[in-house]
């Protein structure tokens, strides 16, 4: 009975949801229950399938130039149809897993990942800033947090138990089901799903608009060191966990949905506070907690007493978390004061260009250079100390314009 008054209760939010936040929330359901089952796994599969840190970051290097190519012709083709790039995202996910299947070359699959990611962030920060204002960023932020947490933990339980039991076979066929449900759910609603007038009225962004861009807020080193830093926390971080985990997919995937279930309750707590928040404040005290996290992340290691092991992941997880919480919040409400989309392109570009160049130049560097776990380690402490230029991020006030924030 409480399941069907829940259901009934979620529905009817679904329904009374206004054209585009509909379709961001079917788009970000979709694809974070297909990311859950294999995306999310696959920089520990090619470490488990003998890949080292420097082939790995070989992987990162190429898919951030996948990225970028598919970005600019994105960029150029857009407003031809909007829900073909929803279908494309889609079937390149498809795409990526048979060649997994296949056995392919790392080349090629980190290409076809930079081209998947590319079309999934993109839409998905599109149909973001199509739906709110910085009054409430936050709380809406918050809301997708914990949105993604719970249809993201579901697709990586089954995906664990699916990689460690079934193999990668099953997965696919699992991907190609859901997958195909959601391009017939988007073609169902074809007349809702839309590219925002406003990105339609703008045109593509000219290669001398990236070189020349500046702003007051220091954007562009954000730019350029925000990309080393997600792929840190998304495929070195990961592997961290695999290893302390025991190399097993399955106590991985636990370990995962714990973490995601208890920030899940404690963005519940916050979302709506972070809006109301002294912005400075709990900004510069958010990079503090970032740095924080990546001196722990140095600590980990298998030899911990697993108590520790875990306080120390929960602490990382929340620090990590917050951080990006009061980041995304400052990044969209400079977006929404200066440039609006073409903010988010540019920053696209350069993060997509120079994670190319610096994961290129690390992975020539930590060629056959000692073990994981020291390679790991340096990697860390490295990032806590860049990482204090995130605080060179500066707010945009209330009198800032177009014209002052952010130059064109």
């Amino acid at each position: 009975m409480q399941t069907l008054i829940i259901w009934k209760s979620c529905s009817g939010m679904f329904f009374e949801m206004d054209r585009s936040t509909k379709t961001f929330y079917l788009f970000l359901g979709f694809h974070s229950f297909l990311l859950g089952l294999f995306p999310f796994f696959l920089p520990v599969y090619l470490f488990k399938n003998g890949s080292n840190l420097s082939d790995v970051s070989w992987f990162i290097c190429c898919t951030g130039i996948g990225f970028a190519i598919v970005l600019w012709l994105w960029d150029h083709l857009r407003t031809n149809s909007f829900l073909l790039s929803i279908t494309c995202s889609f079937i390149l996910e498809i795409v990526l897993l048979f060649l997994v299947v296949q056995g392919a070359p790392l080349l090629l699959l980190a290409l076809v990942n930079g081209m998947y990611s590319c079309l999934y962030w993109t839409i998905q920060r599109v149909l973001f800033f199509d739906g709110g204002n910085s009054d409430s960023s936050g709380r809406r932020f918050g809301n997708v947090q914990i949105f993604v947490l719970i249809v993201l933990k579901i697709g990586i339980i089954i995906g664990s138990l699916l990689l460690e039991n079934s193999g990668l076979r099953s997965i696919f066929l699992l991907s190609v089901f859901v997958g195909a449900a959601g391009i017939a759910l988007f073609f169902f609603f074809s007349g809702n799903v839309l590219l925002p007038f406003a990105l339609q009225q703008q045109k593509p962004v000219a290669c001398s608009e990236i070189v020349m861009f500046s702003d007051t807020c220091n954007s562009r080193i954000i730019f350029i060191i925000d990309g080393v830093f997600l792929y840190l926390e998304s495929y070195f971080w990961l592997i961290s966990l695999f290893i302390v985990v025991g190399e097993s997919f399955t106590r991985l995937g636990i370990l995962v949905i714990f973490l995601a279930l208890f920030l899940a309750l404690l963005f519940y707590f916050i979302k709506n506070r972070i809006d109301r928040a002294d912005r400075q404040r709990m900004y510069i005290f958010s990079v503090l907690l970032y740095v924080f996290s990546w001196g722990l992340r140095a600590g980990i290691s298998e030899s911990l007493n697993y108590t520790v092991q875990i306080c120390l992941i929960l602490l990382i997880a929340f620090c990590t978390s917050f951080f990006r919480l009061a980041f995304n919040k400052r990044f969209f409400d400079t977006a929404e004061k200066g440039t609006r989309y073409k903010y988010l392109f540019i920053k696209s570009y350069y993060s997509q260009i120079f994670l190319a160049i610096i994961f290129g130049f690390l992975a020539w560097m930590i060629a056959d250079r000692g073990s994981v776990e020291m390679v790991l380690r340096s990697c860390y402490l490295s990032a806590a100390l860049f990482a204090a230029v995130y605080l060179f991020f500066k707010p945009v006030s209330d009198s800032d314009t177009v014209g002052n924030c952010v130059k064109e």
